[in-house]
């Protein structure tokens, strides 16, 4: 079966054994600053949107195997679980923050309510500025946090990225962003959103415009199984950012199941956003 902790383990040792090196985020950061990273590599990235204990369990795995990777927790009571946000860290892996105040600052944030009912994006912005640096502070009272990585809920309207377009994160001592600081014609992008390898059909924010070359070179993959055979065929590019949602990896078989449905039921609903989103792109183009 796939996203199972053994398959899991079995995709890492497939790299492993083809000679690439895994590294954290901040850490290539701070090495393409000082001198030029190693040759092959692979920048592995965890987003903790659920079930924190499934990523202490694939944490656990990557320290045994003398792997290192980036774990983005959300500031939410389904993520955000102080005690293994610090078991992570105290094995060697990056803990970051996966921000997604455009879209929480609604809930939580006391502001004025007219503003919102009038669309005032610019009120917006500050707003969940404002809460990302409260959040932000509250999170590093736990760990220390120098990288952090958007959120995207496909049902919202709202891009958490755009508060940076009036906002620099690197003014509060953060080096990095994934979809800011990774030039993607130099990295291939591997990413189980969806719980499958190509849910890049099926997203809404999680995907890159090099997607489209990527697939011309036959770098497609559905299961983890199609990525280890490349991975053992050396056909796989040498710098690779890989991101998995641990909360997808389970050997238990009621958690595998039930993670199985609710995904399955989520894609269709993207589907019917992504294809909305291409109908009113299309409009937009024929009125131009």
């Amino acid at each position: 079966m796939d996203f199972t902790l053994t398959t899991y383990k079995t995709l890492l040792n497939a790299l492993q054994t083809q000679g690439y090196t895994f590294i954290t985020f901040h850490d290539y950061l701070a090495q393409t600053r000082n001198s030029q990273p190693e040759t092959r590599f692979i920048l592995l990235r965890h987003d903790v949107d659920l079930l924190p204990q499934n990523s202490l369990a694939t944490a656990k795995m990557e320290h045994e195997l003398g792997i290192k990777g980036s774990y983005y927790f959300r500031m939410v009571p389904e993520s955000y679980d102080i005690g293994i946000i610090r078991l992570i860290a105290e094995m060697g892996h990056e803990v970051g923050y996966h921000y997604e105040t455009m879209d929480t600052v609604k809930e939580s944030f006391e502001f004025r309510v007219s503003s919102l009912k009038q669309n005032n994006s610019d009120e917006l912005i500050d707003a969940a500025y404002q809460q990302f640096c409260e959040n932000l502070e509250e999170f590093r009272q736990v760990a220390d946090v120098t990288t952090i990585c958007m959120h995207g809920s496909p049902r919202s309207k709202y891009d958490n990225r755009d508060i940076w377009t009036k906002y620099n994160y690197k003014e509060l001592g953060l080096i990095g962003e994934p979809y800011f600081d990774i030039n993607f014609d130099d990295f291939f992008y591997l990413t189980d959103t969806g719980r499958r390898w190509d849910g890049y059909r099926v997203s809404v924010r999680d995907k890159m415009p090099q997607q489209e070359r990527w697939t011309r070179e036959g770098l497609t993959f559905r299961s983890t199984k199609d990525i280890i055979k490349a991975a053992n065929e050396k056909r796989l590019p040498n710098r690779i950012m890989i991101t998995v949602h641990p909360q997808r990896w389970s050997d238990s078989f009621f958690s595998w199941t039930k993670e199985l449905v609710v995904q399955n039921l989520k894609n269709i609903v993207k589907r019917v956003i992504v294809r909305k989103l291409k109908t009113n792109n299309e409009k937009l183009t024929t009125k131009n």
